[in-house]
Order: C-alpha cells, then structure tokens, then sequence
C-alpha cells in the first residue's frame, strides 16, 4: 500500500528488526513483520494530517510500528483461538511511546492498530504459511533477499 508521499511499511520497515538470530528467524516474527507493516500503512493512511500536527516522521511511525507489533504478540496468539472478541491495544502503551499525543489521536492509533491486525488476521486464515498455528518454524522468508531489493 503507497501512502500520499510514497512511502510504505515495506519501504519503512526491515525485516531485521524482528531477528538477532537463526533461531529468531521464525514463522510468528515473520507475522509481526508483516503486522508491523499493515500498522505503518493503515495508519499513516488514516491518520496522516494528524501525525504531522504531532511532528511524528515516517521514521518514529515505522518504529512504532514495530514496537507495537513486538508488544502485541500474546493478544494474537490467542486472537485465532476465539479467546478475545477484539484486538486492543492499551491507550497506556500508546501513550507511553508517544507522551504528546491527544486523546483524539491515540483512538485513531488504537482504531488503526485494531483495522490492520483484524485485515492481516483475515488474510492468514487463506495464507498457506501457517505463521501463527506453526509459529516456532523456521521462517526461510527471512532468508529470501529478493523481497527487500
């Protein structure tokens, strides 16, 4: 997804941020990769004239991005599992990374943090990896440069 200045969570993002090992190389960091990007997007998208109001670049958007897919990994493994209706992100942990930020933007955050996990999840249940009900296999996605060039 191309946002209005053309740049995207795939542009933004590396997969290096979710592995400092081999054995980090697994199908789950490889789903929080991909979530990390889908937050990035969808929320530059929805939010873009108020993240500019609070000075927050493409850089502090995209590390953000990450952050909150690391801090989100319990609440989605038990999302497929039907054990919680919603993915929901606490304002606090939002409001810890961005101090700043009005209540407007940190619902819009939530709102699109929710939008992007909700898309990716539906997506998974077509997607043949299997990231999340295999999610301690090795990831050779990782491994595969051509995605990144």
């Amino acid at each position: 997804m191309k946002t209005k200045e053309g740049t995207s969570g795939m542009s933004m993002i590396q997969p290096t941020s979710f592995y400092s090992s081999k054995k980090e190389k697994t199908k789950f960091n490889w789903f929080c990769y991909e979530l990390s990007m889908a937050i990035y997007d969808t929320t530059k998208k929805s939010n873009e004239n108020l993240l500019k109001r609070y000075q927050i670049g493409n850089e502090d958007l995209a590390l953000f991005s990450i952050y909150i897919s690391k801090k989100m990994k319990d609440i989605i493994l038990h999302r497929p599992d039907g054990k919680i209706e919603k993915v929901d992100i606490s304002q606090e942990i939002i409001g810890s990374y961005f101090p700043d930020i009005n209540e407007k933007l940190v619902k819009n955050l939530q709102d699109a943090i929710a939008q992007a996990c909700d898309e990716l999840l539906s997506f998974c249940k077509l997607c043949p990896n299997r990231c999340i009900s295999q999610k301690d296999a090795y990831c050779t996605m990782f491994d595969q440069k051509s995605w990144f060039d």
